[in-house]
């Protein structure tokens, strides 16, 4: 039986499950999240290099026994058990807020085609970089270019595009996760455009649609 893949995780989802007790364990040229301190315990998922770097700088990252492969945040809070919350039936899902930027005419189809391309780098970051592939320069090109945005960007404005590409938060959930709101989001989709080169005015919609 196929071993399922583990999800690969925004740097914000990822921020919440460390702050809350969870593992990284170095896998290749990523790091993978385990749920407790324990590294036997359950797997949830993976992060490119870059998170985990971004993380170490906040919340704050410590070795686990002096192994610099294994980090955990140096005091979790204590668990507090919440009740579960029936919600109502939702009969289709809410619109993104990606979704919703992406209807901008031409400039729209850029920011699409921009986030199309994010979201294939960061899956590439994500993987463990030992894996069979015939492509292992797209390997690195992903990992480096994902750090360049990360410098160009900040750590901030790189978080927000994660929760908007990978996590497809909605337009009442970018005021939890960001101060920076709609427009704030806009801009940091028109940034990864120009970093893609997806915003030159000489390139139309269907061209920047086709190069993602």
């Amino acid at each position: 039986m196929p071993v399922r893949p583990d999800r690969v995780l925004s740097g914000r989802r990822a921020r919440r499950m460390v702050e809350g007790g969870s593992l990284f364990v170095r896998d290749g040229a990523a790091f993978r999240m385990h749920l407790t301190g324990d590294a036997r315990s359950s797997r949830c998922g993976r992060v490119p290099a870059h998170v985990v770097a971004r993380l170490k700088v906040s919340p704050g990252l410590v070795s686990q026994c002096g192994d610099p492969d294994r980090l955990l945040i140096a005091a979790p809070p204590e668990v507090k058990r919440l009740k579960p919350v029936l919600l109502p039936a939702v009969l289709r899902p809410p619109e993104s807020a990606l979704d919703r930027l992406s209807r901008d005419g031409a400039r729209g189809v850029r920011l699409w085609a921009a986030a199309a391309r994010f979201r294939a780098d960061y899956h590439l970051a994500a993987s463990p970089g030992r894996l069979r592939t015939d492509t292992p320069r797209a390997l690195s090109a992903a990992r480096d270019r994902l750090q360049r945005f990360e410098d160009a960007l900040g750590a901030d404005r790189m978080e927000l595009v994660e929760s908007l590409v990978l996590d497809r938060v909605t337009p009442a959930a970018l005021d939890h996760v960001s101060a920076a709101g709609l427009s704030g989001a806009r801009d940091a989709l028109v940034c990864l455009a120009e970093a893609y080169g997806l915003a030159g005015p000489d390139q139309d919609a269907g061209s920047a649609f086709a190069s993602a």
